[in-house]
């Protein structure tokens, strides 16, 4: 309950409405007042989801697990929130589709001797201002540029609000920092590694470095990128796999609203074609009435 994010419900909800999802269920924590705050309810309101209930946290994730009296058994959860929403997720695994790891946020900066500070400055301290357990990072093998990027930082601290400055100054002392490497290449394999849920390439030919980023939730290229475009306007979904799980998960669209199912025929001259194989395979496998099934079919 840090915020009001409207962003977030459309970046989930219209692609649930794409997909035809049939029951929708909004779980979203009350404001100091007790209601949901007017913004979320304008974006429910577009999209068209007019179930919401006012719980979050490790609550709303069990509710929708289990069912209560007043909100639904759910088959499935989508969604960012803070670590012990995530940590609930996981831990109800059994219980419901807990959907991709979102959360706390993460921005790696990869940047070279090339990058404009005061952009770096301004893009690393986006994500650092989501809330105390946020990560961000600067990574850059360009000594210069560091020098030159605190130094801003701290300016530009003294422009926001008390609440958003204290997150970022909790941020850059915790999981967030810099990360100084001895070469591009090297700062590359870090995120990799690390496999961001947001990175912004900042170097001279982003387009160039872009093949090499084989690990990041969401990659923004240049100098007029800031996460803050993807998070609101662009088009790319923000909501993003986090804590390294972006080298299994990818963000969040219509395919996570969908299933598959496997289905197979066989006509009588497609069965005789393949019988005999199908056949070694029980054999080798000492599946009996797997065999009889093939063998034995007139």
């Amino acid at each position: 309950g840090k915020g009001s994010f409207p962003s977030v419900l459309c970046m989930l909800g219209i692609p649930a409405v794409v997909a035809k999802v049939p029951k929708i269920v909004v779980v979203t924590p009350p404001n100091e007042k007790g209601e949901v705050d007017d913004a979320i309810l304008a974006a429910a309101k577009i999209i068209g989801i007019t179930e919401i209930y006012k719980v979050g946290g490790i609550q709303a994730v069990a509710a929708v697990a289990y069912g209560t009296e007043t909100i639904p058994k759910c088959h499935k959860i989508i969604g960012p929130g803070n670590s012990y929403a995530t940590a609930a997720k996981r831990v109800l695994a059994n219980h419901i589709d807990a959907g991709l790891p979102a959360g706390p946020s993460e921005i790696i900066v990869l940047a070279d001797e090339k990058a404009d500070p005061e952009k770096v400055a301004l893009d690393w301290m986006i994500e650092a201002e989501h809330g105390p357990d946020s990560a961000a990072l600067l990574v850059t093998h360009s000594k210069e540029l560091v020098e030159k990027v605190v130094p801003i930082v701290n300016r530009q601290l003294e422009k926001i609000s008390p609440k958003r400055k204290e997150f970022i100054e909790t941020n850059l002392t915790t999981y967030g920092g810099v990360i100084l490497t001895n070469s591009l290449d090297e700062s590359i394999d870090f995120v990799n590694e690390y496999a961001p849920e947001h990175m912004e390439v900042m170097t001279e030919k982003p387009f160039d470095t872009l093949p090499k980023i084989k690990n990041a939730g969401e990659i923004l290229l240049g100098d007029y990128t800031p996460v803050t475009l993807c998070n609101f306007v662009l088009g790319p979904n923000a909501i993003l796999p986090t804590g390294g799980f972006a080298k299994t998960y990818s963000s969040v669209s219509v395919q996570d609203f969908l299933k598959r199912s496997s289905v197979g025929y066989a006509s009588k001259d497609g069965f005789e074609n393949v019988r005999d194989y199908a056949y070694r395979f029980a054999k080798v496998e000492g599946f009996d009435t797997h065999g009889l099934a093939v063998k034995e079919r007139k």
